[in-house]
């Protein structure tokens, strides 16, 4: 579906333009920023079936009161066209530091110590099973494999407490400032054990040993144990399956390169754990 941005934007807000820019940065979305204060979001073709905007709608009200995240101004529940406030004055990290990991370990720990409830969730084995079937067999993992880093995580998913989670803690939905950090774009947002948060700020943003360690002991504080490293661990393989087969799925429908560079990033890292 083509869109004129400027006539969409100007047909939302009823606002002039003075002012547009392409934001880099989205994988799955086109960003513009108009007028230097307000962000128009525009999903690119073959969107993620299993995003919900009324769900995300949603979970920017819940999160509001937190105010660790931008302020949605505008949702189009079928479509997914948004526009939020731009946040002025931040940046996406340029090295993962000791102020990078203290932030986005704060910002987690407030988002799941506030025990926000939704009436839905992420899905993540829904998920990992409609990206499955949208690609051809002879790409599918080893199944001893598989089938083990499934059945592991599935047990720390049968004990723990759910929460609101983000569930894709990227470089580009991470924002800071000298002093403070922000989480954006929560339409994948649901009701998740708080663990793949944890995992997925990890695996996505390719942290060493010594600052997966750092960061944990950040959230955990003097609750932290070699329990909930290996806990952690066990989701990190999980989002490696998962992510292989979305970013295989995507590469299908939309034949850009970044899904197959994605995609082999995670295998190398299933090939170093399978062997």
């Amino acid at each position: 579906m083509q869109v004129n941005v400027k006539e969409l934007f100007k047909e939302i807000t009823k606002k002039e333009i003075r002012s547009s820019n392409y934001l880099e940065g989205g994988i799955t979305n086109d960003n513009y920023l108009f007028n230097d204060s307000y962000v128009l979001r525009v999903p690119k073709p073959f969107p993620e079936k299993a995003v919900n905007y009324l769900q995300e709608k949603n979970n920017y009200k819940v999160i509001e009161p937190l105010k660790m995240s931008e302020k949605l101004l505008y949702l189009d529940e079928v479509n997914g066209f948004k526009i939020t406030k731009f946040i002025h004055n931040t940046h996406y990290y340029g090295v993962i530091d000791n102020d990078v990991i203290t932030q986005v370990a704060k910002l987690l720990k407030r988002l799941h110590g506030a025990n926000i409830k939704v009436p839905y969730g992420y899905q993540a084995f829904k998920r990992l099973e409609n990206y499955k079937e949208n690609i051809s067999p002879k790409y599918y993992l080893k199944p001893e494999y598989e089938e083990k880093v499934i059945k592991d995580v599935r047990k720390v998913y049968a004990k723990d407490e759910f929460c609101l989670c983000h569930n894709d803690l990227v470089k580009g939905n991470l924002l800071f400032t000298f002093n403070t950090a922000f989480i954006i774009d929560w339409e994948n947002g649901g009701m998740n054990n708080p663990t793949f948060d944890l995992a997925s700020f990890i695996s996505e943003n390719n942290l060493s040993y010594d600052q997966k360690i750092a960061f944990l002991k950040k959230y955990y504080g003097y609750k932290y144990s070699e329990l909930k490293l290996k806990r952690v661990d066990i989701f990190i393989a999980f989002l490696d399956v998962l992510f292989y087969y979305w970013a295989m799925s995507y590469f299908k429908d939309r034949k850009e390169e970044i899904y197959l560079r994605i995609a082999q990033e995670k295998l190398e890292r299933i090939k170093m754990n399978f062997n």
